[in-house]
């Protein structure tokens, strides 16, 4: 046993400690809840979120609460995010089109059109995009550029301000280059683009990037200091990544690169966010400057109890507790899912908790209480 794990640490150390991959007193723990399941636990614990009807399923509606109190903060968790400034051609609201009673249209700040359940949360169906040409691209490319109104300062400010009087660990949270790009062209154009118009494609991810690190420098201008970065870029779906190793070598690479030397030269370890089956890019990550892999989508075939013995002395691991099994509410088989990742990954110290996705609606209050009190007892190391 490392004598520096034997006294209890605090949220930020433990968290340092496991991103070095350096023993930490127990495993961290961070998560993140589709918004039925936030809404639900925050009723039953009596920490419910402001009633807006027409932001109850979305994303939005984690802003109300970190006004108040997070979920991480609910649940005691050791990680929290700040950040997540406005990536949009245009900071407004969203322009509603169309509506039913059972979903929405509406038009972002990119001008593109996106429709969405209005009850129940979902990935939202990319109907059009404005930008669709380098003519395009060229009439709006000059509004991307780093500027106070992208940041919520009235989130990020408490929220920054709650996590270090508790001495958790602070992660800038932000998109990188390839989710941006395609938010703004949409998958298909994106990567046509790779091999019809391939300059095209890097001035975009170049001009992302260079967005990107300047917001992040506008916090630190306000004293939002963070302790790490988490970049959220999907490049994967369940069957593999988006683009061929290839590919993403000449395009998303030298983004990503750029700013895991940029963090790393303040610091920073990078948690890099991506669903899907991301395997076949893991060795590039790293070379890119990743520290860790989030969430590892064990529905897309990702187990680390696979991946540890190849990576774990070289990466960290955020995740990957399939939450098809915590939609079970089943204790036991919830107990064995964690006990055998924690056995797999320990050992090399780099493991934070976390479910392969989101934690669903269905899981019970009961249930998931249960699976954090397991981690804190099955993830100790001393």
């Amino acid at each position: 046993m490392n004598p520096a794990s034997s006294a209890a640490m605090t949220s930020r150390q433990r968290v340092a400690r496991t991103l070095a991959r350096q023993q930490p007193d127990r495993v961290p723990i961070y998560d993140s809840f589709w918004m039925e399941a936030e809404c639900e636990f925050r009723r039953q614990l009596g920490c419910s979120l402001p009633p807006d009807e027409s932001k109850l399923f979305t994303w939005d509606n984690s802003l109300a609460a970190a006004r108040s109190r997070t979920i991480w903060e609910i649940f005691d968790m050791d990680l929290i995010q700040i950040g997540w400034p406005d990536c949009y051609l245009h900071q407004r609201p969203e322009i509603v089109v169309e509506e039913t009673d059972e979903w929405v249209i509406y038009r972002n700040g990119d001008d593109a059109l996106f429709k969405s359940w209005k009850h129940k949360m979902g990935t939202p169906e990319r109907v059009s995009f404005a930008v669709n040409s380098p003519d395009k691209w060229r009439e709006v490319r000059h509004l991307l550029v780093p500027s106070r109104q992208r940041i919520d300062w009235e989130v990020c400010r408490p929220v920054h301000e709650r996590a270090r009087a508790d001495d958790r660990y602070v992660c800038y949270a932000t998109l990188e280059a390839f989710e941006a790009a395609k938010n703004l062209l949409g998958h298909e154009m994106m990567l046509k683009a790779m091999i019809k118009q391939p300059e095209w494609l890097q001035e975009i991810f170049e001009t992302y990037t260079t967005l990107q690190i300047g917001l992040f420098e506008l916090c630190e201008a306000e004293g939002l200091h963070s302790d790490g970065a988490f970049l959220y870029g999907d490049l994967a779906y369940k069957n593999g990544p988006f683009m061929s190793p290839d590919h993403y070598r000449r395009f998303v690479k030298p983004s990503h690169k750029r700013m895991g030397d940029y963090f790393a030269a303040r610091g920073m370890p990078v948690i890099f966010h991506t669903d899907g089956d991301i395997r076949p890019l893991i060795d590039d990550l790293i070379d890119a400057g990743v520290n860790a892999l989030n969430p590892l989508e064990a529905k897309a075939g990702v187990d680390v109890r696979q991946l540890a013995g190849q990576y774990g002395d070289r990466l960290g691991f955020v995740g990957n507790i399939d939450a098809r099994i915590l939609a079970t509410n089943d204790r036991e088989a919830i107990r064995e899912e964690l006990r055998t990742k924690l056995a797999a990954t320990m050992p090399y110290c780099g493991y934070i908790y976390h479910s392969d996705h989101s934690v669903p609606p269905g899981v019970t209050l009961e249930t998931y209480q249960q699976l954090l009190d397991d981690v804190r007892t099955l993830g100790r190391y001393d």
